[in-house]
């Protein structure tokens, strides 16, 4: 089984919520492996998050590595690792990457998977995105539709109507949707 954390956006942010996402993380391991694809800034990226797993962690020493783009060394990282950490940088880069993997669903068996912003949605099958006011398809490793970034005041659809259109569009699946510092777990 496949323990998943979804966190929706700004966990970055150094606030109550976020302190205890970290911590929570840190109670299921001290291997961690952090997938900073897709930004300019991969280490600075990478370190920041670092940062996070250390500062909120519990006494734990941890063992935090930047992943590797080469698809044969990160399968590698991905068996040697307890936790698996997708942060908010470049969705595509990291389908790109991943895609190459063959048995990627197996590989994550019996790990924790946690995703930020655009990683809490691209692990479901489908999704409403408010950035781009779009309803697409992504990778589909769990059984679950998304909405991130729940804004209150956007310039599109309210939350209603998009809930809606999501609830109706491909198959049905449950729709999951969260405030921004907020997570949900759960263990398929």
């Amino acid at each position: 089984m496949t323990h998943f954390f979804l966190h929706w956006w700004r966990s970055w942010i150094d606030s109550e919520k976020n302190k205890k996402f970290f911590q929570r993380l840190c109670t299921y391991g001290s291997k961690i492996l952090i997938l900073p694809f897709g930004w300019t800034l991969e280490s600075y990226d990478f370190d920041k998050y670092k940062e996070w797993f250390l500062k909120y962690n519990s006494d734990k020493i941890l063992c935090i590595t930047s992943a590797d783009s080469n698809v044969s060394k990160l399968i590698q990282q991905i068996i040697n690792n307890e936790i698996i950490f997708l942060g908010w940088w470049s969705v595509r880069k990291h389908i790109e990457i991943l895609s190459e993997i063959p048995n990627l669903r197996d590989l994550l068996q019996n790990k924790i998977v946690a995703g930020v912003s655009a990683w809490a949605i691209v692990r479901g099958k489908s999704y409403y995105s408010s950035l781009k006011d779009s309803l697409g398809d992504w990778i589909g490793l769990i059984p679950i539709k998304t909405m991130a970034h729940r804004w209150p005041n956007n310039p599109w659809l309210d939350n209603k109507e998009r809930e809606k259109l999501l609830d109706q569009y491909w198959e049905k699946f449950p729709i999951y949707k969260l405030p921004e510092q907020e997570y949900v777990e759960f263990t398929i």
